[in-house]
């Protein structure tokens, strides 16, 4: 090799070690590697933000154009029940008014259907009445309720007597009354007084079973007077007890 000439060797043509002297000491000298790595650069981080989106839209489209077609051809099948669908506001008063009366239907096939024993003169006489369907001891206040008004109808009772609430334990059943309840009672007499009272435990019995035995208080307290009717013991009907 002449001194003038100037040589690149790779890594993989070295030279003899006199030759890589001598070209150390005209800086001749080179180590280059087969392959050089190219730098990656990444894309812009706008660019990569606007990529994602693109991407997140164009599976949000295919989803949606799926679903659309999956329910279209269910509504075709009959398998979402089309009949409760509307188009228009004809067909939504319709189908609130169908509602409604499936409502009210079946609100009447919970209502509870009472028989008060009034006393009248020296019998009992019928009457029914309706009650909505509920927790029972609401129904036995409903019922207790319609009694007293009836019995006020003939003027058995002060207008102001009343039940103040209810509560059942087995057959036993406890009626709390007012004031007003006994002071009838004081004025009415024995005889009328347990006439009135055999018609009240009579209803209980016959409408809510198992009741065969009521326990009166007044105004909260066990009655301790026994004038005109003995209201310390509870109340049944001979052979119900």
């Amino acid at each position: 090799m002449r001194p003038s000439e100037r040589r690149k060797y790779r890594v993989d043509d070295e030279p003899s070690p006199s030759e890589k002297r001598e070209m150390l000491d005209r800086s001749d000298w080179i180590e280059e590697e087969d392959e050089e790595e190219e730098e990656v650069k990444k894309a812009p981080l706008g660019m990569r933000l606007v990529a994602w989106a693109a991407l997140i839209a164009i599976f949000f489209a295919v989803g949606y154009g799926a679903t659309s077609l999956i329910f279209k051809w269910m509504d075709r099948g009959g398998r979402r029940h089309p009949e409760n669908l509307v188009a228009n506001r004809q067909e939504t008063e319709r189908l609130i008014a169908v509602t409604k009366s499936s409502d009210e239907a079946a609100a009447s096939d919970n209502t509870l259907v009472c028989t008060l024993s009034i006393p009248e003169g020296e019998a009992f006489v019928s009457r029914q009445i309706r009650c909505r369907g509920g927790v029972r001891e609401d129904n036995i206040q409903a019922t207790l309720s319609a009694y007293l008004d009836a019995v006020k109808e003939g003027k058995l009772l002060d207008p102001s007597a009343s039940s103040l609430n209810v509560f059942q334990s087995g057959d036993w059943l406890y009626i709390n009354m007012n004031g007003s309840f006994l002071a009838s009672l004081k004025t009415l007499g024995a005889a009328k007084s347990r006439f009135l009272l055999t018609g009240l435990v009579q209803t209980m019995s016959d409408n809510f079973s198992p009741i065969s035995k009521v326990k009166f208080y007044i105004d909260g307290s066990e009655v301790k007077d026994k004038n005109p009717v003995n209201l310390s013991m509870p109340w049944s009907l001979s052979g119900r007890s």
